[in-house]
């Protein structure tokens, strides 16, 4: 694995650098790409970025702007889904990106059905994992109420703790998988305290979505999404509902759906079970 960085310049004048992981030969003729969860990062997808290299693949996983170690916006307007699309289109056009599949995990699975939406995209295959094209409103609230705010602590146990609060819900039963979450997750502050890497503003973009307590509607986007898709559920998820699995597989027959019995949302992915589906449904 190795880190890169891209330099954008978006719609309100404002530039920085992205940052992404990458894994495998960038010469590849399969392409990956991976997009994370509203607060998390990038190397949420190193278990999955090792399999599919020994497919053939070339893996690559930006921050998006304000996670991770992408840069921070001076203008939180650019944190919006519109933007996140421009920088996504910006990295694939930049690393002359053309086909290529698709694996996006909450936030990063709803940039996936609208990417897929345009016309004349070029994603051949889809991977949700634990959300889709109607989000329930209980779930928005609950990360709504976590992502508004930005503890530190002082020491990085303390850190690790509150963390593994807020993802019980992830499937995760191996310390050393908790390890690797939580050496990926936090920073120090300019006080010298532990934080997670994301910027707190972060919150101002999924306020801008919420219309009172109504669930989020994304129907518009999948309705015009025609390749095959996978829906990686987690059984006790508080975003994504059986009624919305079933009315997605009626508008599109080609979704399949993996289900994650122990996990919420969203389930953290690193189980062989769970990579290999994955793996068997993209090289299919």
């Amino acid at each position: 694995m190795h880190t890169n960085y891209i330099e954008r310049v978006n719609q309100f004048e404002e530039k920085y650098r992205i940052s992404y992981s990458a894994w495998g030969n960038p010469d590849a003729e399969k392409v990956l790409l991976c997009v994370h969860g509203l607060n998390r990062n990038s190397r949420d997808f190193d278990f999955i970025a090792a399999k599919m290299v020994t497919h053939g693949y070339y893996v690559i996983a930006p921050d998006l702007p304000g996670r991770g170690n992408s840069d921070y916006l001076d203008d939180p307007r650019g944190y919006s889904l519109e933007c996140n699309i421009a920088d996504l289109s910006a990295l694939l056009h930049q690393l002359q990106i053309v086909e290529f599949d698709f694996l996006g995990v909450s936030l990063g699975g709803i940039l996936g059905m609208m990417l897929a939406s345009l016309p004349q995209n070029k994603i051949r295959k889809l991977v949700l994992s634990d959300i889709g094209a109607e989000v329930e409103f209980s779930g928005i609230a609950r990360i709504a109420g976590y992502s508004m705010q930005q503890p530190d602590f002082a020491s990085y146990s303390e850190a690790c703790e509150y963390l593994r609060s807020l993802s019980l819900d992830d499937g995760i039963y191996q310390e050393e998988i908790w390890q690797h979450m939580f050496v990926n997750s936090f920073q120090k502050n300019h006080n010298g305290r532990w934080e997670l890497k994301r910027d707190l503003r972060l919150a101002t973009s999924l306020a801008s979505t919420m219309n009172g307590s109504d669930n989020l509607e994304f129907w518009s986007f999948w309705e015009r999404v025609i390749v095959p898709t996978l829906v990686i559920h987690g059984v006790h998820s508080d975003l994504l509902s059986l009624a919305t699995l079933q009315k997605m597989h009626h508008q599109n027959p080609q979704t399949e759906v993996l289900t994650v019995k122990d996990a919420g949302h969203s389930p953290y992915l690193y189980r062989e079970e769970h990579l290999a589906r994955i793996a068997q449904f993209l090289n299919i």
